[in-house]
């Protein structure tokens, strides 16, 4: 054991951090022979499932040798198959003599430096890869992806033909296949050739990897419309060409109808004829093609003969206009309207409005159907406008139901509209129906068995048996469960790789259930070779035109290594799915009863579990417990397989509350334009989209996404929701959401979702204060000392704080830059006041006044200006390839951006007031610009209560490259803030890679606990003044525990020593002023008129839950 332990504090507040130090000297930390490092932390089982570890590169590229080890291996093999494969003594053509040549030096050099300049630029993008980000259908790639794309790579194969991808077309096909597969289309039994299959039996099905689902998706429409009007075409085609010997085929051929019967082609009306059913309509051309081969009556008439004679009447060949002029007598005749209509939920993906408009179809007859409350299709209204269509003789083309829509991932009832489909074909209508599964077809790996490829039947308890961690997964709901277990009904469906596959973009996937419908898209190139049978062209059949066969190979691998099964990705989906789950557990109880705002998820509580789980059983039945507590708690397992979204997104609104207090309660705000400007203000902190300034330093710790919702897009959960937040149903502006994707399965492990819940607790209460805080002139110090003649301008600063203005409850730190005309005339400011701290003894730290009135959200992050994208300029970079390996300490130079001058932070400029004591006396008017955010707390995020003091004296510690500070970090009143210049940057040890890590920590800032003060973390109160804290820190050398991470919740534990014998080392002290003023009557939603907690009783609820988990 070690000289200490820390016991985490289950407090009155779900997302507080507070520890609990149980021995008061820090001295060692616990080595890795005293802790059993594999699968334990924070004394509780990992939630990985081992494998996943090898699927991916990891958040912190754990596994970077086995990455190189592969790329190598990938890098090796295609040279070998350079110099070997293909006519190995064939010449060198770069050879010695021009490697030597000053001109290919040049350009090596050149290719080099621009390389390094691109990689530096690139290390400002948004890290998917990291629990931090939780925003968009965008996470982690599969190792196997990304080598396989990276093998496949270096042969630059185009899937456009094979004659330019002889390999990876091939496995296009075997990927294409697999898929086809995993949903349950057939793919090898009850292929016919062109004879007629037995009715209602299940063709053989087709599909290829187009570039994204955008494209599937239109390609499905356009599939779907040429096959709604071949009747049609063949029937006029028949009657002007099927004169003579043909005639007799003219007047016999039949299909089958929508009940069965057989119907004379040349008889059936406009109507029926727009109504064949789906594989019918399919097959038919084959099956016309057939009875003339079998006929003997023209024997020469083929394929390619009878395809250009149909192709002329067609749609696609005739165009809109020409097509419906052409066939008008019919559909008159028919009293059909010439008009057809394609019905999609009004939660659909924007793919399907450009699908109708490039096709001709038009936006108007894109029909947007309600959805309901849980964001699903509304069958009831889509039967409402099913029935209009069939009274008005109203072509339907298709319907289209998503599996798991992007904003919400809601899964529609496929089933039901199956249902719905067979009641109207009993009427003489059908339609396509295609599944935009391009977010949730992958989900359909969950109810494949291991056995369907071969593969060892592992069963998940043996799986647990062999592992030596737990690891959860959410089953799917019912509702999903019986969705995908309908997909062979379909006609089509959209599957995306690059989403829920997890592989690198672009790898777009389209199912046909019926394969033959690609010879409906048919086109041809002169001179690319088309092909026939098992190694028939694919791309001749859809939209694409060149693609990256890189993008099939990558597929092609992530499939084979890990399975398109429910050992595979199911149970990669499933870890997800309870990843989703916890974080809807979180975002359903993350409001607590004195806090200032709503939170409000899309999904509503079922309401079978509505009242059995209000949001304090959640919080200790859920998000507090541990993972085997949670593991036996079927009833918890139920809440979280059955609640929440169907496919991994959480989405919601927020809204402000204000405290009524004549009646005691709390009033949701009714200005939906109030409502806009918080979900905006909470947005900008949690969100990130340009090159410049880098989230770092704009302090962005979370990555959310965000969009709206419509009346028209939404209706039926559109005034569910606005009725949740209090406001007005008059109001049909968009409603503001946001979206949180958890394609993370290890969200559990290392409680990282307790972290994200502290994020966003403390950014609600930012945004918050952005609109209610009154402006004024804010005051900052800083402990920076300015003596050297070559300073730039850089300097840290910390806001005072008050307890008693709401506007001023931060601990504010930031590190500023005063414009560099300036610069000059504040280090002329800052010798004379070193001077007099020399004379009389007494630090004068520099201050800083805002000219302007302003509020602290405007001071940290530019307010509602909107941030300047500014490319980073690279000058030649420190590292390049042919540099030799840099120590780790120069790498992390190398990412930041601390070299940045004035002029080149894309941050607004503040003007503001410069002085050492007394502005009237000595000052200088300037301007800064904040470079980074170093900490950015509202001191009323937790609303601790009066016995909620840190057990140990808490500071935050921060450097740059020259020196590191203190800030306390003040709790509740009463309390006090504090700022030392420590003599020394702390270390941890002799590990240099470990000490370059931690000094990058310090620059971003981490928490630090003092255990050695004697009076805890309480603070030393004057005995004159009950509201005046005095200095706690008697001596000038302290152990510490620190921690890497701001929160002190999910990083690692060191010890560390502080020390500040400097004369002038404590910079500032104020335990009177950020006091002053306060009383519970400041805070009348957190006390009642007679001092007590409103939340006390919520506060001795979670306080018993923790003697119970």
């Amino acid at each position: 054991m070690t000289s200490f332990e820390l016991k985490r504090r289950s407090s009155s507040r779900m997302s507080r951090r507070r520890f609990q130090v149980l021995k008061t000297v820090a001295s060692v930390i616990p080595t890795d022979d005293e802790v059993e490092q594999e699968f334990i932390a924070d004394g509780d089982s990992l939630q990985i499932w081992p494998a996943t570890g090898a699927f991916f590169l990891g958040p912190k590229a754990e596994n970077e040798n086995l990455l190189k080890k592969l790329i190598n291996f990938s890098i090796d093999q295609h040279v070998d198959f350079r110099k070997f494969k293909y006519f190995p003594l064939d010449p060198n053509y770069i050879t010695e003599n021009i490697k030597n040549s000053d001109s290919y030096k040049q350009a090596i050099s050149k290719l080099e430096e621009e390389l390094g300049g691109l990689t530096c630029r690139l290390k400002n993008s948004v890290p998917f890869f990291n629990f931090r980000s939780q925003g968009h259908m965008l996470w982690d790639t599969t190792l196997a992806a990304n080598i396989g794309y990276i093998a496949a790579l270096f042969y630059n194969q185009n899937n456009v033909a094979s004659m330019a991808s002889g390999v990876t077309l091939q496995l296009e096909r075997e990927v294409s296949k697999d898929l086809c597969k995993m949903v349950g289309y057939n793919i090898g039994e009850g292929d016919v050739g062109n004879c007629r299959r037995p009715y209602g039996s299940q063709p053989l099905s087709w599909g290829h990897l187009p570039n994204g689902g955008t494209v599937a998706n239109l390609e499905a429409m356009w599939a779907a419309r040429s096959i709604k009007y071949n009747g049609l075409a063949l029937q006029k085609m028949m009657q002007d060409k099927f004169v003579g010997d043909l005639q007799t085929i003219r007047d016999t051929f039949s299909y089958k109808n929508l009940a069965g019967e057989t119907v004379i082609l040349k008889d059936a009306s406009a109507w029926e004829l727009l109504n064949i059913p789906v594989d019918e309509a399919i097959d038919i051309f084959d099956h016309l093609l057939q009875d003339i081969q079998d006929s003997g009556i023209s024997s020469k008439l083929g394929f390619e003969d009878l395809f250009a004679w149909v192709k002329d009447y067609t749609f696609e060949e005739l165009g809109g206009h020409d097509f419906f002029e052409t066939y008008q007598a019919e559909l008159t005749a028919a009293s059909v309207s010439s008009s057809a209509v394609w019905f999609v939920p009004g939660s659909r993906h924007y793919s399907w409005d450009k699908a109708a408009n490039v096709l001709g179809i038009g936006r108007k007859n894109l029909i947007k159907i309600a959805v309901d409350r849980f964001c699903r299709l509304d069958m009831v209204s889509l039967q409402n406008k099913l029935e209009h269509c069939l009274e008005n003789r109203i072509p339907v083309i298709g319907v289209t139901v998503v599996f798991g829509t992007t904003q919400e991932g809601a899964v529609d009832d496929l089933s039901q509209l199956l249902q719905i489909r067979k009641k109207f074909e009993r009427e003489n209508l059908t339609f396509y129906i295609h599944i935009d599964g391009a977010w949730g077809g992958y989900f359909a790996s969950v109810i494949r068995h291991p056995q369907e490829w071969n593969e060892n039947p592992t069963t998940l308890a043996e799986m647990k048996r062999l592992s030596s961690t737990v690891f959860l997964q959410a089953n799917l709901s019912k509702h999903f469960q019986r969705q995908l277990a309908c997909i062979p009904e379909a006609n089509s469906i959209t599957l995306d790789p690059h989403k829920s596959g997890f592989c690198p973009y672009p790898a777009g996937g389209l199912l046909y259930r019926n394969g033959k419908i690609r010879n409906f898209l048919a086109q041809t190139a002169a001179y690319v070779n088309h092909g026939s049978g098992a190694n028939e062209e694919i791309n001749l059949f859809g939209l694409d035109g060149s693609k990256p066969g890189a993008a099939s190979a990558g597929v092609w691998l992530s499939h084979k290594v890990i399975g398109l099964h429910k050992n595979g990705y199911g149970l990669l989906l499933e870890q997800c799915t309870f990843s989703a789950g916890i974080m809807y557990a979180l975002w359903s109880s993350l409001e607590r009863s004195v806090d200032p705002f709503l939170v409000v998820p899309a999904i509503p509580i079922q309401d079978s579990h509505k009242l059995k789980w209000p949001k304090s059983r959640m919080r200790k039945e859920i998000l507090q417990a541990e993972n085997w507590s949670l593991q036996t708690n079927s009833e918890a397992k139920n809440f979280l397989h059955e609640n929440g979204p169907d496919t991994l997104i959480n989405c919601l609104s927020i809204n402000v509350r204000s405290w009524d207090e004549e009646n005691e309660c709390w009033v949701p705000n009714s200005d939906p334009q109030i409502h806009r400007q918080f979900v905006n203000k909470f947005y900008k902190r949690c969100s990130h989209s340009f090159e410049r300034p880098s989230m770092v330093d704009r302090g962005i710790q979370i990555i959310l996404n965000s969009t709206s919702w419509t009346m028209d897009s939404h209706s039926g959960s559109y005034l569910q929701m606005k009725k949740s937040l209090g406001l007005p149903e008059s109001d049909t502006g968009n409603l503001p959401m946001i979206i949180n994707t958890c394609m993370s399965p290890w969200l559990r492990a290392q409680k990282t979702f307790k972290r994200i819940g502290l994020i966003i607790r403390n950014e609600l209460y930012n945004a918050h204060g952005a609109i209610f805080d009154a402006s004024e002139q804010l005051h900052l110090v800083s402990p920076s000392v300015i003596t050297n003649s070559d300073w730039k301008g850089d300097f840290f600063a910390e806001l005072e704080a008050s307890f008693s203005k709401p506007n001023l409850r931060y601990h504010a730190i930031g590190r500023y830059m005063f414009a560099s005309l300036d610069v000059v005339r504040i280090l002329e400011l800052a010798a004379k006041a070193n001077e007099k701290e020399q004379v009389d003894g007494k630090p004068r730290p520099l201050r800083i006044i805002t000219k302007e009135a302003m509020t602290v959200f405007e001071l940290m992050t530019g307010g509602d200006q909107v941030n300047i994208n500014k490319p980073k300029k690279v000058e030649r970079p420190t590292e390049s390839p042919s540099s030799a390996t840099l120590p780790l300490n120069k790498k992390l130079q190398e990412y930041s951006d601390d070299s940045l001058e004035y002029d080149d932070i894309a941050m607004p400029e503040i003007p503001v007031i410069v002085h050492f004591g007394n502005p009237e006396e000595e000052s200088v008017e300037t301007f800064i610009k904040i470079k980074r955010i170093i900490r950015y707390h509202h001191l009323q995020r937790d609303s601790v209560d009066e016995k909620d003091y840190p057990p140990s004296q808490e500071y935050f510690l921060y450097a740059d490259n020259q020196s590191a500070y203190l800030s306390h970090c003040p709790n509740r009143y009463p309390d006090f803030q504090q700022q030392i210049r420590l003599d020394e940057i702390p270390t941890l040890g002799q590990l240099e890679d470990e000490n370059s890590l931690y000094q990058e920590a310090l620059r971003r800032g981490v928490v630090i606990y003092l255990p050695q003060v004697e009076n805890g973390g309480r603070p030393l109160l004057s005995q004159k003044k009950s509201w005046k804290c005095r200095d706690p820190l008697k001596d000038h050398l302290y152990n510490a525990v620190s921690w890497s991470d701001q929160g002190a919740f999910t990083g690692d534990m060191h010890s560390i020593v502080v020390k500040f014998y400097s004369q002038f080392g404590k910079r500032w002290f104020s335990g009177e002023n950020m006091n002053a003023g306060y009383t519970r009557s400041c805070e009348p939603s957190l006390y009642t008129s007679a001092g007590k907690r409103r939340d006390q009783d919520e506060i001795n609820s979670e306080e018993s839950d923790e003697d119970d988990i």
